[in-house]
C-alpha cells in the first residue's frame, strides 16, 4: 500500500456540503475518530504511556537493591558474594546497553510504537525469568533479558512523547519523564519495605512479579495510540501523518505540517554517516561533549546509592535491616521532590552553573558519607549514623536538583542537526556502559574499600566542577540554531573565557571574549556547508579537503 501527501485543497481544507453538514461530524472529528479521544485526552494518555515506561525503569532500579538485603533472598541463594551480589545487579546495565545499540540498528525501521510493544515483550520475558527464578544462572538471565527490554523502552518513549507534544509542552515532556522515573524509584522502595518482614519467598518474588501492571498499562494503550508524525513522514507517510496530526491538535495544523515536513526533509538532506562521526572537527567534539556528560553522570556515585541504599544503609551505616529500608522510603520521597523543583530552575540558573554548584555540594557530602561510616563503621555508634544519613539525603537532595535531567538533556541540545540522532543515542549507550561499571563495582568496594569507596566518588565530583567550567557549553535559553553558531565563532575546546557568543540578533554574533563580531553569517554558512559536505575544518574555520567547493562560493 502506498502513501502520498495530501494536496492543499483537500478534505481538510475543503467546505463541507450541506449533506455533510447534515451527516453531523466534520472532517476533523471523523479523524479523530480513528483514535476515540479529543485532542487533550490523547495527549495524556501518551504521557501515562510514555510515564508509565520511565516509571518501570525507576522502579526497577530501587526493587533489587531493596531484596537484596532480605534474608530470604540471601538463603535462597546461599549468601552471594558481594563480587556476585554486584554482577547480578549490574547484568541488568549490560543488558540495557545492548537494548540501547539495538534501537540505534532498528529503531528508525521499526517505528516508535513497534519498538515500544516489541521491547515490553521482551522486557515480560525477563520479568517472568527473574520472578520464577530457582537458580542464581535462572536470575542472571532474566535480569539480563529485562535489561534489554528497558534498554530499548527508555530509548524510545521520551523521543516518541516529545514527538507527539505540543510545541510548547516539549520541554516539560523531558523533565516530567525524570519526574515520574524518580517516582518509579520511591515505589520499589515502599514495596520493598511492605514486604520485607513476610518469612517466604514471596518476600522478593512480589517486588519483582508486580512489575508485571506497569507491563499490561504500556501494552494495554501503545496498540491504540497514534504514532510519531515525524517519523511517518520520515518514511514518507505524509497523509497518516497530517490525520494524526488533526488527532493531536484543536486547531488547524497547516502550519504545523509543513514546518515539522520541511524539518524531517532538512535532517534527512544533513544526516551525518559514522565515518564522519570519527573524522575529527567541531561535529566530533560536540558528539564527546554529549557523552561526557552521561559518564560524569554515573561517575557522581548516584548509583552507588540507587541500586544499594538499602544495602549501604545496613552495611555501610550500621543500621538496623527495618531502619534501612524505612530511611531508604523516606530519602527517595525527597529525591523525588528535589528532581521536580528542578523544573522551575533548570533553564533560569543555566545548565552551568546548576551542574557544577551541585557538583561540588555532591563531592562535600560524599565526603561527610566516608567520614562518618568510617567513625560508626561496627553501628556502636548511634550519632555516626544519624550524621550519615543526613549527607546521604543532601546528596540525593542536590543530585535531584543539578544532575538528574540535565545530562539526558544535553546530548539533543550541543549536536548539531546532522549528528543528533546518533549523538543522543551514542550518549545514552554511554550511560548505561558507566551504569554497569558503577554497579558491578559497588558491593565490592562496600565490603573492601568500606568508607574509601565514598571518598573515591567525592574526589570524582570534585573533579567535575574545573571539566564542566572548562569544557561544557551553555546551552540553556538558546535555540539550536543559535547553539551552531557559537560553536562555529567559537573552535576551541576550551569555553570558559569564550562568553555568550550566541546570536542576539539576525546579524552578529558576540565573539569569544563577549565582543560583537560580523562574523556570524560566514561561519553559519560554513557549518551548512560542512554538514551537507561531510567536511571538516580547521582552528581558523578552514575546510579540510574539498577546497574547491568554498572556492567557486568566494568566486561567486
Amino acid at each position: 500500500m502506498s502513501y502520498q501527501p495530501l494536496d492543499e485543497e483537500t478534505e481538510l481544507h475543503r467546505s463541507p456540503t450541506f449533506s455533510e453538514l447534515q451527516s453531523s461530524k466534520s472532517t476533523s472529528d471523523v479523524k479523530r475518530d480513528k483514535y476515540g479521544f479529543e485532542p487533550q485526552r490523547l495527549h495524556f494518555l501518551i504521557s501515562v504511556a510514555a510515564g508509565t515506561v520511565m516509571c518501570l525503569f525507576g522502579y526497577e532500579q530501587g526493587v533489587f537493591g531493596g531484596i537484596i538485603v532480605g534474608q530470604e533472598f540471601q538463603e535462597y541463594f546461599n549468601h552471594p558474594s558481594p563480587s556476585l551480589t554486584g554482577f547480578v545487579t549490574s547484568i541488568y546495565d549490560l543488558g540495557c546497553f545492548a537494548g540501547a545499540l539495538l534501537t540505534l540498528v532498528v529503531g528508525e525501521w521499526l517505528g516508535r510504537k513497534r519498538m515500544l510493544i516489541i521491547f515490553t515483550i521482551i522486557m515480560t520475558t525477563g520479568i517472568l525469568l527473574q520472578t520464577g527464578a530457582h537458580s542464581m544462572n535462572h536470575l542472571l538471565w532474566g535480569r539480563f533479558v529485562a535489561g534489554i527490554g528497558n534498554g530499548g523502552n527508555t530509548a524510545t518513549a521520551p523521543v516518541w512523547h516529545v514527538e507527539t507534544s505540543l510545541d510548547h509542552a516539549k520541554g516539560k515532556a523531558v523533565v516530567k519523564e525524570m519526574v515520574v522515573n524518580v517516582f518509579g524509584f520511591v515505589v520499589s522502595n515502599v514495596i520493598t519495605l511492605a514486604f520485607s518482614r513476610m518469612t517466604t519467598e514471596a518476600q522478593w518474588r512480589f517486588p519483582l512479579g508486580i512489575q508485571l501492571i506497569f507491563i499490561v498499562i504500556i501494552l494495554t494503550l501503545v496498540p491504540i495510540l497514534p504514532e510519531s508524525p515525524r517519523w511517518l513522514l520520515a518514511r514518507g507517510r505524509d497523509a497518516e501523518a497530517k490525520v494524526i496530526l488533526v488527532g493531536l491538535n484543536e486547531e488547524d495544523v497547516e502550519l504545523e505540517f509543513k514546518a515539522i515536513r520541511d524539518s524531517v526533509r532538512e535532517e534527512q538532506a544533513v544526516q551525518a554517516s559514522w565515518a564522519q562521526i570519527f573524522r575529527g572537527g567541531q561535529a566530533t567534539r560536540r558528539l564527546l561533549l554529549g557523552m561526557l556528560l552521561q559518564v560524569c553522570q554515573q561517575l557522581t556515585g548516584i548509583n552507588v546509592l540507587c541500586y544499594y541504599l538499602p544495602l549501604v544503609l545496613h552495611k555501610s551505616v550500621g543500621l538496623p535491616e527495618l531502619a534501612s529500608r524505612l530511611l531508604s522510603t523516606g530519602v527517595a520521597v525527597l529525591y523525588m521532590f528535589a528532581t521536580a523543583a528542578c523544573v522551575f530552575f533548570i533553564e533560569r540558573l543555566g545548565r552551568r552553573p546548576l551542574l557544577m554548584s551541585m557538583a561540588a555540594a555532591q563531592s562535600i557530602a560524599m565526603v561527610g558519607i566516608s567520614i562518618s561510616t568510617e567513625i560508626g563503621h561496627d553501628g556502636s555508634a548511634l550519632i555516626p549514623g544519624i550524621v550519615a544519613t543526613i549527607f546521604i539525603t543532601f546528596y540525593f537532595l542536590a543530585f535531584g536538583f543539578g544532575w538528574v535531567a540535565t545530562p539526558w538533556l544535553y546530548p539533543a541540545e550541543v549536536n548539531s542537526l546532522g549528528m543528533r540522532t546518533k549523538g543522543a543515542a551514542l550518549a545514552t549507550a554511554c550511560d548505561w556502559l558507566f551504569n554497569y561499571f558503577v554497579v558491578q563495582t559497588t558491593p565490592i568496594g562496600i565490603h573492601y574499600l568500606k568508607w574509601g569507596l565514598y571518598l573515591v566518588y567525592a574526589i570524582l565530583n570534585a573533579c567535575f566542577v574545573p571539566i564542566i567550567y572548562y569544557l561544557i557549553v551553555e546551552t540553556a535559553g538558546k535555540s539550536l540554531e543559535q547553539i551552531d553558531r557559537w560553536f562555529a565563532a567559537n573552535p576551541g575546546w576550551l569555553v570558559h573565557k569564550a562568553g555568550d557568543t550566541a546570536f542576539t540578533n539576525g546579524d552578529a554574533a558576540l565573539g569569544g571574549y563577549g565582543q560583537v563580531s560580523t562574523a556570524g553569517d560566514e561561519s553559519e554558512r560554513m557549518v551548512k556547508d560542512y554538514e551537507q559536505h561531510g567536511l571538516t575544518y580547521d582552528e581558523d574555520m578552514r575546510p579540510i579537503g574539498d577546497d574547491e567547493i568554498f572556492a567557486v562560493e568566494d568566486e561567486e
